[in-house]
């Protein structure tokens, strides 16, 4: 014979009182989120980091992003030595774009440099005059930097002095380059240069080899 199973009222307090003590600790533990080995870490999305100013295609599979400070020693090893093999293996051939952006450790002097260089992109020219600054090989111990030679580069390279130097003076660049070296800070950066290669963090002026080895699996991976 079965027996019939009563819940009496003191029985449907104790429940009800656990019911409740559940709940508040499960509450708490979704509070809590998950440990933090388990919580992804940020990634940059597409667009903060390739925001900058391009060269090579805009089409190419693989995209490099290069913050970097014109006075820094090690950028301008990349961009005199480690950049002209890039250019001719794998940018000229569609392969490769490359994306600056400006990471200001040395001071006022870099500010202006890398203003310089955003009023001569005003032209068109920002690449001729990154080249120019950084074969220029700057040093942050001197002064070597004057107003009077960025405006020499910029006469060198053909460009409409009144509107360089008008662009200069206004100063309009200074947030768009403060933006990029605030970037680079919620991203890690700790110096220059450093580099993102489709997403893959990069710091230090590495070798053409490395650069390679990197592009060469990238490339691998997207069938091309």
């Amino acid at each position: 014979m079965s027996q019939k199973l009563v819940i009496g009222p003191g029985s449907l307090a104790v429940a009800s009182a656990a019911a409740i003590i559940i709940a508040v600790v499960l509450i708490i533990v979704g509070s809590m989120g998950l440990p933090a080995e388990e919580e992804a870490s940020p990634q940059p999305s597409p667009s903060s980091l390739t925001d900058g100013t391009v060269r090579g295609s805009p089409n190419a599979p693989i995209t490099i992003v290069e913050f970097s400070d014109f006075q820094c020693y090690f950028c301008q090893e990349f961009a005199n030595i480690t950049l002209r093999k890039l250019e001719t293996t794998y940018i000229e051939t569609g392969k490769v774009r490359l994306v600056h952006r400006h990471s200001i450790s040395y001071g006022e002097e870099s500010m202006l440099a890398a203003l310089a260089s955003e009023c001569a992109a005003e032209q068109g020219k920002f690449w001729p005059y990154y080249d120019l600054l950084m074969g220029a090989r700057a040093s942050p111990k001197v002064i070597d930097l004057t107003r009077d030679r960025l405006e020499g580069f910029a006469r060198e390279l053909g460009l409409d002095i009144s509107q360089f130097n008008a662009s200069l003076d206004s100063g309009r660049y200074r947030e768009k380059i403060t933006q990029d070296y605030n970037l680079g800070e919620e991203l890690g950066i700790t110096g220059t240069p450093t580099f993102f290669i489709n997403g893959i963090k990069v710091g230090g002026n590495k070798s053409f080899e490395v650069f390679q080895k990197l592009i060469e699996e990238q490339l691998g991976g997207s069938g091309n």
